[in-house]
Formats: C-alpha cells, structure tokens, sequence
C-alpha cells in the first residue's frame, strides 16, 4: 500500500508541479488577498489539481505491481491524504509567511477549516474517482469539473441569497455557520464521508471487472 502511494508522489509529472504554482496567481489575486477563504481555496485546489493529473500511463505502471486490484483502489484513495498533507504544509508556510511580511490583513487557518477542505476534497474526488477506473483520467475530469462547477454554484447562489433583505433566513443560516465552523466542518465531513464510502465500493467493483 505504501509503494502504491510513494509511486502516486514519484511519478507525478513535472508539469502538475509548475501547475499548482501558478494557481497561486489568481487564487491568491498576485499573492495581495490573504483572506481565509483564499486560502482554504488554495489548499483545496493543489491536493485537488495532483491527483485529477496523475495520467493513464502511471496506472497502467501500478498494474505490474504485485498487489490486488482492491489495494490498488485504496492506495488512490488513501494517496488524497498524503497530497493533502504535503499540501496544507506547503499552504500554511505561506499563510505564515504573508502573516508576517505582506502588508495586508490576514490570519492563520483554523482547524475547522482544514477538515474543511479536506472534506471538499474527498467530496469532488469521490465523483472522479470511479469514472477514471472507468473512463481514463482524460474523461474523468469532465464529470468532475460539472459537479466542482455545481458546488461553486451552490455557494455562489447561497452568498447572494444571504446578502438579499429579501431573504433574512438564509443570512441568519449563513451566520450561524460562520459563529460556529465545527458545525459546517462536522455536515460537510459527514456527507463527504458518506460519499467517498459509496465511491470506493463503486470504483472496486468497476476496477475488478475491468479488463487491462
């Protein structure tokens, strides 16, 4: 299992690196934002970005290896965690980096908002995952982007809802939430969970019936 995720990190293509460095571009606004929620975007997009880029040949690398096709799925899902943590590394140097130097407002993440993004993590990833046991990872990234570019949406929508006088329930919901991070940390993990249990059993079943 540990070969399969150290073969995740070794054989990431150079160019997902360089990638991920210039989405701090316009996540970051030229690095002069420093608000938390820039930075939980940041940390969901690079652990994001490393795994959606892992290409069809280093699968068909991890077929050679002497495991069961069933740890072969684990070890994808299990990987998420440690480009997560690479990640969120990687991030919280910076955020303490431009705590320090940039002259702008800004803090460090909380602990709710690292779960958070994990969580959001796993929830897109738990719809691409069994379409590129299927599809290829070419493929994959197409369903997966409609359903990133739903949950944007959604929140879109839900922001814009909340700052309508119209709708003063949805601005106390929205308050609420931001009283209280463990509560929107703990629903978005539930859920998360729930989905990433329901996609592992569906990209097992699909990875063992499929012809290599």
């Amino acid at each position: 299992m540990i070969t399969l995720i150290k073969k995740d990190i070794l054989t990431q293509e150079k160019w997902a690196y360089l990638l991920c460095l210039v989405l701090f571009i316009p996540i970051t606004s030229f690095f002069t934002d420093g608000s938390p929620m820039r930075h939980l975007l940041l940390l969901i997009a690079l652990p994001f970005a490393f795994v959606t880029s892992l290409e069809d040949k280093q699968s068909k690398l991890v077929n050679s290896f002497p495991v069961t096709r069933n740890q072969i799925v684990i070890g994808k899902y299990l990987s998420v965690i440690v480009w997560f943590v690479l990640s969120a590394i990687f991030v919280t140097i910076y955020m303490f980096l431009f705590l320090k130097f940039a002259p702008f407002p800004s803090r460090m993440m909380t602990p709710a908002e690292y779960i958070i993004a994990l969580s959001l993590i796993y929830l897109a990833l738990s719809v691409y995952f069994p379409f590129l046991f299927s599809l290829g990872y070419k493929l994959a990234t197409i369903p997966t982007g409609i359903f990133v570019f739903i949950l944007f949406m959604v929140y879109r929508i839900t922001l814009n809802l909340a700052e309508n006088p119209r709708y003063p329930e949805v601005a106390d919901f929205v308050h609420s939430i931001n009283e209280n991070q463990w509560i929107l940390a703990g629903s978005i993990f539930t859920i998360a969970a729930i989905f990433t249990v329901i996609s592992f059993f569906i990209s097992a079943r699909i990875y063992a019936k499929k012809d290599l």
